[in-house]
């Protein structure tokens, strides 16, 4: 059995960063990659953030995640100075893969936790010189500008279907904040009935740490409370400074936890 590279590019990926799992007749046993992300602003205690997947049979996880973490250690070492982890994701009940995992020295203790907030009363106060708009999704080429915007502030799950799918339900809002005429932040919200879901939200690094965000989404509240909505609803990752001070701010509860992060320092 051993751990091969594909010859060619790999949904996007280099293919030096993508593993296959092979036995001894060639027969594939399982696939996994990682993906290089430096995130200074998500996570500015630990900038580098590596994360990989890995689907295999049994025999064959050993091996492959071998080969993943070496990998990890290898993109680390390109910028020693600066903190990095890797990571993977987990379903909270899957006990067998937390109980692995454990074993080979990962904590389990970030989270993706499922947080309701509470809305504040009042239309929101948009700071001095600033205004909001709504950000204009008509053409894909304008919709395909706005997911860039948000990838390159971290928001990388955004795509074009799953925008769609927001666009076509009841409520949705995608609100950019602006001072002057630059555009400085932008929030998505979409929903059903009397709930909503905070999907998104993103202040440029030279905003940020001056109540930005905390405008942007109280006045989105507030936009979705006037169409009925009472209950809203986000996900944040429990290791992210600035997400939980954000979330602190709306007297954001736990409802539970959606996903695990088992992670190593490197």
């Amino acid at each position: 059995m051993q751990v091969i590279h594909p010859q060619g590019m790999v949904q996007n990926l280099p293919p030096e960063n993508v593993f296959i799992a092979v036995d001894d007749m060639g027969t594939e046993l399982g696939m996994g990659y990682i993906i290089y992300q430096y995130q200074p602003h998500l996570y500015p205690d630990c900038p580098i953030n590596l994360y990989f997947s890995m689907e295999c049979q049994s025999v064959a996880r050993y091996l492959l995640f071998g080969a993943l973490v070496a990998r990890a250690r290898q993109l680390r070492d390109a910028n020693r100075d600066v903190r990095a982890r890797v990571y993977t994701n987990i379903s909270p009940t899957d006990t067998r893969l937390k109980d692995f995992y454990e074993h080979n020295g990962f904590t389990c203790d970030e989270t993706e936790d499922l947080l309701t907030l509470q809305i504040p009363q009042g239309d929101g106060r948009i700071p001095m010189s600033c205004t909001v708009a709504v950000v204009p999704l008509n053409t894909p080429e304008e919709q395909g500008a706005f997911i860039t915007r948000l990838q390159q502030n971290d928001l990388t799950y955004m795509n074009q279907d799953y925008l769609a799918s927001l666009q076509q339900q009841p409520h949705f809002l995608a609100l950019g904040l602006y001072h002057n005429t630059d555009l400085i932040g932008e929030i998505v919200m979409a929903g059903a009935g009397d709930s909503c879901d905070l999907v998104a939200i993103y202040i440029v690094p030279a905003a940020r740490q001056q109540g930005m965000g905390r405008a942007l989404l109280h006045r989105s509240m507030a936009i979705m409370a006037a169409e009925g909505v009472s209950t809203v609803t986000t996900r944040v990752m429990s290791r992210s400074i600035p997400q939980a001070r954000l979330m602190a701010d709306f007297g954001a509860q736990v409802q539970g936890v959606t996903t695990i992060y088992p992670g190593l320092f490197l």
